[in-house]
């Protein structure tokens, strides 16, 4: 195929959906770091890893303080609404500003909110001050500004590599999260075990300022300076929040896609957070077990992301896509079902494989298939989609604690893989997508 055309940001024109894509690239293993030859990428890409190497270190020390003080399924799903509301709220803001100023500064100066939030956590847990309260006001904050930060993190990597790379760049950006998502799980149990929460808050403020200072290698401005992009016209919030959302209402693959994010966050990922509870009260294994089912997770993840990563711009993705969403839901229920903590850590692994390759898939056809004028506002939809899981996470945690973790878990699975069958059966074009 053609590269698409783009019309000019701000004609009408460009509630039209694109018609046409970049010409695709053959697959293979050595086009599998391809992106990671340029240079601006790949100071990206370490950033990355040093921010993605913090989030699932957060996500274990929170939850099992949350667990250890609380006994609480329902208040681990109120920890992660904290965090998550302010995504479905903010997000569409950062999406204006995304497309309007430096998304470098923006991500420099929201992970430097971020690393403050997480000082102030880790001295309060220090001097034993920490109460629950505390945890959900820094949950708030802390997803405040990853709300900021997110879209334009994501949007930026159109603007650091061609756009024949962007899937590849793409998929090796959640492979950078998935390959933190091994180590720093693991890393974060066994410091709970030997230096304590607080220990591991220090070690996540470090990673997030390592993550900020890197980002300063980026050159500072990568926006499309034509005449009629977004930076060269007087801010409108309101008019350019709904511009977006109108700009996804009326292409058709955009709006299925970003439709078909919505069941899996809300239903799929929320068993995270009940990760705690597996490891403490099901298996009983302690903090070290609950970093092997989270490493696990992660190692599957890093695989995952390794295939989109390797696969190119291929043909078929629709097909990819329904059969990696299922299977997510499949592996859901096996890892429910099992009794077996050795089997426990396998169907982990399946779980994060699957998820990754779906959400990957999803993420980067995405990009592909929105106008560089609005990529900011269209990932900031999509983001708001991961602003509803913290409200699945608040169900299953009702759940889990009325009939238990691995009911609630195996529900979430069925749900997502009945959705992800239905809408191949019933949406052609989904099976078409190419």
């Amino acid at each position: 195929m053609a590269r698409a055309t783009e019309d000019p940001p701000g004609n009408s024109t460009l509630l039209t959906p694109a018609t046409t894509l970049p010409n695709q690239q053959a697959a293979g293993f050595f086009r599998a770091f391809d992106s990671l030859r340029v240079s601006r990428f790949r100071w990206f890409w370490i950033a990355s890893v040093f921010t993605f190497f913090a989030m699932p270190m957060d996500m274990l020390a929170r939850g099992w303080l949350v667990y250890d003080l609380t006994g609480s399924g329902v208040k681990l799903g109120l920890v992660s609404l904290g965090m998550g509301l302010p995504m479905l709220f903010i997000a569409p803001f950062a999406g204006v500003l995304a497309d309007r100023f430096a998304k470098r500064n923006l991500v420099i100066i929201s992970q430097a909110l971020a690393t403050l939030v997480m000082l102030a956590l880790a001295v309060l847990i220090a001097t034993d001050t920490v109460q629950f309260w505390h945890l959900m006001v820094t949950s708030f904050l802390s997803g405040a500004a990853f709300a900021f930060m997110m879209p334009a993190r994501q949007a930026l990597v159109s603007e650091l590599v061609e756009r024949p790379q962007m899937m590849n760049a793409i998929a090796l950006g959640m492979g950078a999260m998935n390959l933190t998502r091994v180590v720093a799980p693991a890393a974060a149990g066994i410091l709970v075990a030997l230096v304590g929460v607080a220990g591991v808050y220090f070690v996540i403020v470090a990673m997030l300022a390592a993550g900020a200072a890197t980002l300063y290698l980026l050159p500072r401005d990568t926006r499309c300076q034509a005449q009629g992009a977004p930076a060269q016209r007087p801010l409108r919030m309101q008019a350019d929040i709904l511009e977006g959302f109108r700009y996804v209402r009326r292409t058709p693959v955009l709006m299925t896609l970003i439709s078909l994010t919505v069941l899996p966050v809300l239903f799929g990922m929320p068993h995270q957070m009940l990760m705690p509870i597996f490891a403490k009260d099901v298996f009983k294994v302690g903090p070290e077990g609950l970093g092997y089912l989270l490493s696990a997770s992660g190692v599957g993840a890093i695989l995952g992301s390794f295939l989109i990563a390797s696969l190119g711009d291929f043909r078929h993705k629709g097909w990819l896509l329904i059969g990696a969403g299922s299977a997510f839901g499949v592996g859901l229920i096996l890892f429910a079902l099992t009794t077996s903590f050795a089997l426990a850590i396998l169907w982990m692994g399946v779980v994060g494989l699957t998820s990754t390759a779906y959400m990957s898939m999803n993420n980067s056809t995405i990009q592909m298939y929105a106008a560089d004028a609005m990529r900011g506002r269209v990932v900031s939809t999509l983001m708001m989609t991961w602003g509803v899981m913290p409200l699945g996470a608040l169900a299953m945690g009702v759940l889990a604690q009325a009939s238990g973790a691995p009911l609630a878990v195996a529900v979430g699975g069925a749900v997502v893989a009945g959705v992800i069958v239905l809408a191949a059966v019933f949406k052609p074009s989904l099976r078409r997508l190419t």
